[in-house]
């Protein structure tokens, strides 16, 4: 991002925005070095997903988040 990374929005996001609405961070990435999963969980993020991006990953990340979880069979 141009004016800051990931990890400073994450930053920004929680100390700006109330608990009673705080939002889900999940973090997407490219460049998965070790030690970056833990880094980002500590700052705040929620879940961390490396690309090449798999949907069935995705959708099971965002389907935990909202409440529920949905298996392939139940489609």
């Amino acid at each position: 991002m141009p004016v800051m990374d990931g990890y400073e929005a994450t930053r920004q996001i929680r100390r700006h925005i109330r608990e009673e609405i705080r939002p889900v961070i999940i973090a997407m990435t490219a460049n998965a070095l070790q030690g970056d999963k833990e880094k980002a969980l500590a700052i705040g993020m929620d879940a961390y997903i490396t690309k090449p991006i798999r949907s069935d990953i995705i959708e099971a990340e965002i389907n935990k988040w909202m409440g529920y979880e949905r298996t392939m069979n139940s489609v």
